[in-house]
């Protein structure tokens, strides 16, 4: 087999798990088939081991909790750093000054990386083997759903020429904000593959984190936004803007609840237990 014919065997195998695709490799050196037949027998393989993995409960919440939840809150505040940086560039004229501008963006900002990386490491604790699906998911959610929410695209249909600059734009980080996110989340996801479950203390830092950023957020659009909106506008409630950001925390959350210790958690399937399931399903295989 030529090697270019193994190097993609061995990078298809990969969604396997470590001792399964070791073994699985070595079958196919010792068989002798050709790349064709060794590749649909592999994919096969990655195929059934790909839809036992939704069986659990895990990748769901990710898709629906993680991409779905998350994402949509958090993609409002990616692009609401974008509006915002194209405000401070242009001199949007406002009653604040220019170290306050300089002092919300700063804040947002930071507040972004924080959100990403939980996010992307619950995203990869829950899901996996899967996370290749769900962090696309997650990646489109967050970097289209505020252009699709705003009309944006529908601009863009109309000012871009060609179908390539508009798929450019729908589907790489092309922004300041959208990079702020992206680094962070594809990091958290690595480690939440790697790691499953953070050490109690650095749980308990993260949630203090969160919160603290939540609860400063909803204070800081409270006299940002303000400046930023004609006089008379009617402003946004508190209790609106915390959900917003609440929403964004909630993997947080979900990391403390894991870290409690197994007699006061809430009764529900376990992580360790699935992990030894997914394994014993594995070796079954």
């Amino acid at each position: 087999m030529m090697r270019l014919g193994w190097w993609s065997l061995s990078f298809v195998a990969r969604t396997l798990e470590p001792p399964e695709r070791d073994a699985v490799l070595g079958d196919l050196a010792e068989s002798g088939a050709s790349f064709g037949l060794a590749m649909r027998d592999l994919l096969g393989l990655v195929v059934r081991r790909q839809v036992g993995l939704w069986a659990s409960w895990r990748p769901w919440l990710a898709l629906f909790g993680v991409c779905g939840l998350a994402g949509l809150s958090l993609s409002r505040i990616v692009f609401r750093l974008n509006v915002d940086l194209y405000k401070y560039a242009a001199h949007y004229a406002t009653s604040l000054t220019a170290s306050q501008e300089v002092a919300f963006l700063l804040y947002l900002a930071s507040a972004l990386l924080v959100w990403s990386w939980t996010c992307g490491f619950v995203l990869g604790s829950l899901s996996g083997r899967a996370v290749w699906l769900t962090w696309s998911v997650f990646y489109f959610v967050v970097l289209d759903s505020a252009w699709a929410r705003f009309g944006i695209v529908l601009r863009m249909l109309d000012s871009l020429q060609g179908t390539l600059r508009l798929l450019m734009a729908t589907t790489l980080p092309l922004s300041i904000a959208a990079l702020l996110f992206l680094f962070p989340a594809l990091f958290g996801a690595f480690v939440g593959v790697r790691w499953r479950i953070l050490p109690v203390r650095h749980t308990y830092l993260i949630g203090s984190v969160n919160v603290a950023l939540a609860i400063l957020a909803t204070w800081a659009t409270g006299w940002y936004d303000p400046a930023h909106l004609p006089a008379g506008w009617p402003g946004v409630p508190w209790p609106v803007r915390l959900l917003r950001f609440l929403l964004v925390s909630w993997p947080a959350a979900y990391l403390l609840v894991c870290s409690l210790p197994a007699g006061s958690r809430p009764q529900g399937p376990d992580l360790r237990s699935d992990q030894g399931q997914a394994m014993s399903t594995t070796r079954k295989g």
